[in-house]
């Protein structure tokens, strides 16, 4: 238990870094120390910390991952999800999308010493943060943090209820092959649980996550 809540804790951190960089790299500072005519220098310092590709502009983003269980020696429970997500807004430099996630749950548990098949499909809607910063060249590094509510064709994980919450969060590169296209690759730490104090047996895990994102 400890152990995943200081991954969780390490993730909040570099989240607070991202979040608080304030200072502009030595070129962005150069360009906006000399206003363009017509236009204020407080604009080109939003632009400079905007996420990349996201001033002004709409995306679809398709996540492909695989998520491990760990951390529970009696919840072996992986995932294999899909996440289909829209940017429509930037609210304070930091990314928001909508959409939707399916998933596909495979494993079991063992409460008690108790086998118990814990397979499942889930789907439901989605939210997504992301904060970015650029790395020079075509690569920018982010910290993605979502949620989604899933509902499963049955109760999920075994002795659970038929709907569940997915989190995750964690650092994500992408590379900008052209103004309009990107890739990345992402490592997350997810905790799945219903949010109940009862019925809720809950399980965490970690893997990775392939992006590709489309500039609209």
């Amino acid at each position: 238990m400890n152990s995943w809540k200081a991954r969780a804790a390490g993730f909040a951190a570099v989240w607070a870094f991202f979040a608080a960089s304030g200072l502009p790299t030595e070129a962005a500072a150069a360009e906006t120390a000399v206003p363009v005519q017509g236009v204020a220098a407080s604009d080109h310092l939003a632009a400079a910390f905007a996420p990349q590709g996201a001033a002004g502009k709409h995306a679809v983003e398709v996540q492909v991952e695989y998520l491990d269980g760990r951390f529970f020696k009696e919840r072996n429970v992986n995932l294999w999800n899909v996440h289909v997500l829209w940017q429509n807004s930037v609210v304070h430099h930091t990314a928001v999308s909508y959409g939707f996630t399916l998933e596909r749950a495979l494993g079991y548990t063992s409460d008690d010493g108790v086998y118990r098949d814990s397979e499942a499909a889930g789907l439901g809607p989605a939210v997504q943060l992301r904060r970015e910063r650029s790395l020079g060249g075509k690569f920018t590094a982010s910290v993605d943090g979502s949620g989604s509510l899933l509902f499963y064709n049955h109760a999920h994980p075994a002795r659970g209820r038929a709907y569940g919450f997915l989190w995750r969060i964690g650092p994500r590169l992408t590379y900008h092959a052209t103004d309009r296209d990107s890739i990345s690759l992402a490592y997350l730490f997810h905790h799945s649980s219903n949010g109940m104090k009862s019925h809720n047996p809950g399980y965490n895990g970690v893997g990775f996550s392939f992006g590709y994102r489309r500039e609209l």
